[in-house]
């Protein structure tokens, strides 16, 4: 896999080429544009940390396309510890959302990312406090379903997001939506206090996104504990 960089105008190119074709589904599926025979990504050249964003993602972006592909384990679990864990030290207010939200409940599901929600005054301070962990800047989208993304790769990916918008939530809302911002509930994980959507929510998603094995095991699981999924 090749790795390299390229300043056109007011933006950096970052360019994947030169890689196994397995990789290809998990470019597209991490909304890399095809260029070719290889895939892109910009960013403004104005994006805090540039420099050293560049140099972590030519070190560590072949291991989180591993993970991504599952074609490596994902150490989801250590990741989010440690991320949870820094959050908490900075008093830096955020959620969890996807599938690791359904996992700290004790669900089984195989996740290969974190999907951290925080807000859109905190961006600043999220991308000091993990700037030797950026492996994507944290940007303002121009308009995409949140204001603000960016990855951060610490033991595994986890995407950080600001300020979800109201379309998430249309027709239905979402487990990353404003709804379900409105409506956290608290999962104590491994001594760790942790915000999540309602379950219910994460189930009504998988089932939409026809994941029937993740949405079985939701169900099972809150047939167990006596829950149940309100109607509609």
């Amino acid at each position: 896999m090749k790795i390299t960089f390229e300043e056109q105008g007011e933006e950096v190119v970052f360019r994947v080429s030169d890689f196994d074709p397995k990789y290809a589904n998990v470019l597209r599926k991490t909304f890399y544009t095809q260029e070719g025979e290889s895939y892109t990504k910009r960013f403004p050249q104005s994006a805090r940390y540039l420099d050293k964003i560049k140099a972590y993602y030519a070190a560590h972006a072949p291991q989180m396309f591993d993970q991504i592909g599952y074609f490596a384990p994902i150490p989801w679990e250590q990741a989010l510890h440690e991320f949870a864990g820094i959050m908490a030290a900075h008093r830096i207010d955020w959620w969890l959302t996807g599938s690791c939200a359904v996992c700290i409940r004790g669900i089984p599901l195989e996740p290969h990312d974190i999907d951290a929600m925080i807000d859109s005054a905190d961006v600043d301070r999220v991308a000091e406090v993990f700037q030797d962990y950026l492996i994507e800047p944290i940007v303002d989208t121009g308009g995409w379903v949140t204001k603000d993304f960016g990855v951060v790769f610490r033991h595994a990916m986890i995407d950080i997001a600001s300020d979800p918008a109201a379309s998430l939530d249309d027709p239905e809302p979402a487990d990353c939506g404003p709804y379900a911002r409105e409506h956290l509930e608290v999962v104590e994980w491994r001594g760790l206090v942790i915000k999540v959507p309602p379950l219910r929510l994460s189930l009504a998603v998988n089932k939409r996104r026809g994941r029937t094995e993740r949405a079985l095991a939701i169900e099972e699981y809150l047939s167990k504990t006596g829950d149940e999924e309100p109607e509609g």
